[in-house]
């Protein structure tokens, strides 16, 4: 019985599976060369927009080649379209095979790779006669590729490019900025550091070039199109700008006013002058060009020749392309020798050739309709059997085995199938099938249009070749082919290179994994390669036999396959539509990122599930302090997916990632395309797969739901340094003791009281900034401390934190508070950022602090009173003594200025307030050593008694000292009367003394007596 059998050399097959048709001999060519039609065209209307799809016709690779070469025909060009792959090249190869040369025919070929641009105007020169080739040797000579180094052939390019955009000339239409950049451009190719920063790099577009000129080129950089600048070759900014020259920086700000629009038009210019720079590093201009072909033309002509050339790619000869073009394709005459071309061109190119081009064209050839299609539709299972069994022969055969037939072997002959030599081909070909005697082992013709299938894209609309033979048959023959010869075919691995499980439903690769997870990728890889129909079978024994795949347990027989026939076969297993979120989903388990809309309405669906699969009685906490949309532990940002297309939160406390370690994926899948299904259908399960996709989510909600308890657990478990609820209920009570609700002497219960009431002041007694700050904190989160110390230290009903405290979890924590003397030394965990451990953090720093800052102002507080009222006086004297200055102030008729009425005021609030307690506490907060111990005398600091002394005070001494000013103001008046009454004595005295005077003189003047008595 056939089983893990390798025929052929898996190190040997990169030796005739080359996809570069020009590296593949002629005799392996032959090997694996199939026929099919071609899509050809005739040139219609003037560009190749106006081809319509009537235009074009099936024709074989015979009649087109007879067409290509009919006699009548003055010229032919033929332009062989397709995208990378298709098989241009491998037409022109056949081509080259069928048109031989001869005595009347000249055949030119240019390679694609193996060769420079140099060199190809070299082989046409050396098709002149010796005395023709003279100018144009020195003309190409003087390019210098001999004498030149690499880094000077890019220095010549740079400065040719430069001086071709300043030759450019602009119709009058232009605009200033494209007339600005024709000018200041070619200095940013000029400039120093420019160049030797980025230009002349090894790995550059100019180093491109360069290679393209002048050394051969192989495998690897082999053209398939034209090179260009683009967008990222222009250095702009950063120190490219700082180290330019004045004229560089130059052409940088014009770029630079807009380059959303600059830019692109910068590498527009660039690039339509590319072309001629190339030519001149060539130094063989586009006249030159056409000289050249017109001269070997009329030389040929005249030994009666035509010229044939075929161009395996013709961004090979970038720089003389369009010249040579407009040279081909001028009719043979009597001056010129007829000319057939046929050119591998991809169909943008073609697409903007100029019109007198086109209007030339013979033949146009769509090679991304052509290779591996049934009967010029499209790509079929028998199609592509016919098109992979001749590599597949070609592989066992190996090169020496091609070469030893295809010494011997006829033109058209296909050779010999290795098959005819092994002793299992009869039981092979009957399993894997054959075509025209070519085996398709290791592959059914099921398998290998599923895989080729997932390998290209394109399937079945059109075949690239290219892709068939690097991504799937180089994958298995060569890469996996070794796990064949174990017992190890297919491996997951090759399934996942093409694609990953896309056939299965996420519900049959769940049942799969559950009959034997050890066996699920080894079923899931030969199920959607060999079968692809998603349903879970057991293929032919014989086929399972081969690859040693175990039975599946329970699954029936998958149905005979077709054979393989000459008839064009499309009834092709078609699976079920499935809606775009089953798709990602899906795609997902197989390893893409998930969609982030996908992924947000899952997660709110599987946050619902979860916090309602928890039984929070059991668990002793409340469900409303730990789930919620955000702020709580578990919320719809924990959730989140396996390789997910946003960020992953980790600033949560609770983390659930899905699937887990604990689901399989494909449950995971199953659970999650039916929990959208059921929320699109009022959460109703009934559709296909409905019973199985919600045992699957009830199986996952559990695991997850058990995931997020047991981290919830985690966070509200006490340890030695750490108790969620003890560290709120401590803050709690801190915040009472502050607030003035726990007396220094309170109970246990008049603490519990206290903390858990809800009618805390808004504002504490204190008068420190620092304490006011830290109750302010406290009184904020007071709710949220009440609810964290509830929901694990209160009887629990239906989730919801009970009204009792359970004495057994609330007294531990208070008692330890109290013969801690109010001091909080639990510690939280450094690295949680969990608002409560930073409050607990901030409040067990700041509390020392607050508490002396307060310490400080009561006795400030204290020795104003004493100042004012003395050391032992109570509220009792103090009104008395006042009330009594009063009096005797308004008795004595003095003035107070309306001190007197806001000391009245003052008094009659003083009355009212609890002074001699104040002033007792601040006397006993004076003497003490530990001021956090007497945080509850802090708080029962009566701030009232403390303002109504404090402005007692200072009314009773602006009353004072007023009535001190009225007293002096009013002795002063007294003694300023008594002096002003002694004056005016005095000055009466001395007037009767001056009158006493007079009457003397008078009398004796008139000689009578007067007594002056």
């Amino acid at each position: 019985m056939m089983r893990n059998y390798l025929c052929w050399d898996p190190g040997a097959v990169r030796q005739v599976i080359n996809p570069f048709a020009e590296h593949i001999g002629d005799s392996l060519f032959r090997a694996v060369h199939s026929d099919w039609d071609l899509k050809v065209s005739p040139q219609v209307g003037k560009s190749f927009q106006d081809i319509g799809e009537a235009s074009w016709a099936d024709v074989t690779p015979a009649a087109f080649l007879d067409d290509f070469l009919r006699g009548d025909r003055p010229h032919a060009l033929a332009a062989i379209l397709g995208e990378t792959g298709s098989g241009k090249s491998h037409l022109i190869h056949w081509m080259r095979l069928n048109i031989k040369p001869s005595k009347e025919r000249v055949v030119l070929v240019v390679r694609k790779s193996g060769t420079s641009l140099r060199a190809i105007v070299r082989m046409l020169i050396d098709e002149l006669p010796p005395e023709q080739q003279g100018s144009f040797l020195e003309t190409l000579q003087s390019a210098g590729d001999g004498t030149q180094s690499r880094d000077d052939q890019k220095q010549q390019l740079l400065n040719d490019l430069a001086q071709v955009i300043r030759e450019e000339v602009l119709p009058p239409e232009a605009d200033e900025i494209e007339q600005e950049l024709l000018v200041c451009l070619p200095n940013l190719f000029q400039d120093p550091h420019m160049r030797h920063a980025h230009f002349l790099g090894d790995n550059s577009v100019v180093a491109e070039i360069v290679d393209h000129i002048f050394a051969p080129s192989n495998a690897k950089d082999r053209p398939d199109r034209r090179r260009a600048f683009v967008d990222g070759d222009l250095p702009l900014g950063g120190m490219d700008f700082a180290h330019a020259s004045r004229l560089a920086r130059n052409a940088i700000n014009v770029i630079e006013l807009d380059p959303a629009v600059n830019l692109p038009l910068a590498i527009r210019i660039i690039n339509r002058n590319l072309e001629r720079a190339v030519a001149r590093t060539l130094s063989f201009s586009g006249d030159r060009v056409e000289e050249l072909m017109t001269r070997l033309r009329s030389y040929l002509k005249t030994q009666g020749k035509e010229l044939v050339l075929l161009v395996e790619e013709f961004a090979r000869l970038q720089g003389i392309d369009r010249p040579l073009l407009q040279a081909v394709t001028s009719q043979g005459d009597d001056r010129q020798c007829k000319m057939r071309t046929a050119i591998a061109v991809t169909t943008g190119f073609f697409q903007s050739v100029a019109e007198t081009a086109y209007m030339r064209t013979t033949h146009i050839v769509d090679m991304d309709r052509s290779a591996g299609r049934a009967e010029g539709r499209s790509v079929t299972p028998v199609s592509l059997s016919q098109f992979t069994a001749r590599y597949l022969n070609a592989v066992r055969l190996g090169r020496s085995g091609i070469e030893k037939w295809n010494e011997a072997a006829a033109p058209g002959e296909s050779p010999r199938s290795k098959c005819n030599d092994c002793v299992h081909q009869s039981e092979c070909h009957a399993v894997f099938g054959a075509v025209d005697g070519y085996g398709l082992y290791p592959f059914t013709q099921q398998a290998l249009w599923n895989a080729a299938s997932r390998a290209d894209a394109s399937m079945p609309e059109r075949l690239n070749p290219r892709i068939l033979q690097n991504d799937l048959l180089v994958e298995v023959l060569d890469n996996f082919g070794p796990e064949i010869a174990t017992g190890a075919f297919p491996p997951f691995k090759l399934l996942q290179k093409l694609g990953g499980i896309t056939a299965l439903p996420v519900v049959a690769q769940d049942e799969l994994a559950n009959r034997n997870p050890q066996n699920f990728q080894r079923w899931a890889a030969f199920l959607e390669l060999y079968d692809g129909t998603g349903r879970i079978v057991n293929l032919d024994d014989r086929l399972r036999a081969a690859f040693e795949i175990p039975e599946v347990p329970g699954a029936g027989a998958a149905n005979a396959p077709a054979p393989i026939t000459d008839a064009v076969i499309v009834d092709v297993p078609v699976q079920a539509a499935v809606s775009k979120e089953d798709r990602l989903i899906a795609q997902w388990i197989g390893g893409d990122g998930l969609d982030q809309t996908v992924a947000t309405n899952l997660r709110l669906l599987v946050f619902s599930a979860v916090s309602n699969a928890i039984d929070w009685d059991m668990a002793g906490l409340a469900k409303a302090t730990f789930t919620g949309k955000t702020g709580k532990p578990f919320q719809t940002a924990s959730i989140s997916f396996d390789r997910q297309t946003t960020q992953v939160r980790s600033d949560i406390p609770v983390k659930l990632v899905i699937p887990g370690t604990q689901v399989r994926p494909a449950t995971a899948a199953a659970a999650l395309q039916g929990v959208l299904r059921a929320s699109k259908n009022e959460f109703r399960w009934e559709f296909p797969d409905g019973e199985k996709m919600l045992a699957a989510f009830l199986d996952c909600v559990e695991i997850w739901a058990r995931s997020v308890e047991e981290q919830l657990r985690g966070i509200c478990r006490p340890t030695p340094q750490w108790d969620r609820a003890a560290a709120a209920t401590e803050l709690l009570c801190i915040g009472a003791a502050i607030g003035g609700r726990i007396k220094a002497d309170a109970s246990i219960a008049d603490m519990i009281d206290a903390a858990f009431s809800g009618n805390w002041a808004p504002e504490c007694a204190s008068t420190a900034p620092e304490m006011k700050s830290l109750y302010a904190t406290l009184c904020k989160i007071r709710e949220k401390l009440a609810d964290i110390a509830r929901s694990q230290m209160s009887s629990m009903k239906g989730g919801r934190a009970g009204a009792m405290l359970n004495p057994g979890r609330i007294l531990g924590p208070i008692k330890d508070l109290r013969q801690a003397k109010w001091q909080l030394r639990s510690l939280p965990p450094e690295s949680e950022t969990e608002e409560l451990c930073k409050t607990y953090r901030d409040v067990r720093d700041a509390l020392p602090v607050a508490a002396a800052a307060e310490l400080t102002v009561r006795r400030a507080w204290l020795e104003a009173m004493e100042r004012a009222f003395g050391a032992t006086a109570n509220r009792a004297a103090i009104v008395n003594a006042l009330d009594a200055a009063r009096q005797a102030v308004a008795e004595a008729g003095i003035g107070t200025s309306n001190t007197a009425r806001t000391l009245g005021e003052e008094i009659e609030r003083f009355r009212s307030v609890q002074f001699d307690d104040s002033i007792l506490a601040a006397r006993a907060l004076a003497k003490g050593s530990d001021v956090i111990a007497a945080l509850p005398q802090l708080g029962r600091g009566r701030r009232s008694a403390v303002e109504a002394g404090t402005a007692l005070a200072a009314a009773a001494q602006a009353f004072l000292d007023t009535v001190d000013q009225n007293i002096g103001a009013n002795s002063r008046s007294l003694d300023a009367k008594n002096d002003a009454l002694s004056a005016s004595l005095d000055q009466i005295d001395v007037s009767l003394r001056a009158i006493e005077a007079d009457l003397i003189a008078m009398a004796t003047a008139t000689g009578e007596q007067v007594d002056a008595a």
